[in-house]
């Protein structure tokens, strides 16, 4: 596989919607919502793709503002028979290039408390706990799970 990172455009939305809803089934966000992320100042999407195959449905995704001096994940994800073959790293490398040249020094994400892998990733990334956000992530057939708040500073 020859992975390929390109800007989101109103015609991936659905295709990346079916992705976020394999990744996060108890909050999935449908094509209104990740335009409405587009829509906002700043906002941007980048997925991923296996350059070498035709026609595949996108591999992941990001969703990111970077304004001023700080950059936030919004929303992060790979197909979940797609992981742990550094779609993820990519991504979020390019999201540390994409910030530093719009003159970010900082990315900032929330992360469910329970979500192991991702603290895992977030971690190996440079990101570090800056805080808790107690009973942050709704989910409807369980307890609300608190949410980390993670940072990682841009190096120049």
């Amino acid at each position: 596989m020859r992975l390929a990172l390109r800007p989101v455009t109103r015609t991936d939305l659905a295709a990346l919607a079916e992705i976020h809803a394999q990744c996060f089934p108890e909050d999935a966000w449908d094509v209104a919502a990740l335009a409405g992320i587009l829509a906002m100042p700043g906002a941007s999407g980048t997925l991923a793709l296996d350059g070498e195959a035709v026609g595949e449905a996108p591999l992941g995704l990001i969703f990111d503002v970077i304004l001023g001096e700080e950059a936030e994940i919004l929303t992060f994800g790979v197909a979940p028979t797609r992981r742990r073959r550094g779609i993820a790293r990519a991504l979020l490398e390019d999201l540390f290039v994409r910030a530093r040249t719009r003159g970010a020094q900082q990315v900032v994400l929330e992360v469910a408390a329970d979500n192991a892998a991702a603290l895992s990733l977030y971690e190996a990334a440079g990101f570090r706990t800056v805080g808790m956000r107690r009973g942050y992530y709704y989910r409807p057939r369980a307890a609300a799970v608190d949410a980390w708040l993670l940072r990682r500073t841009l190096a120049g």
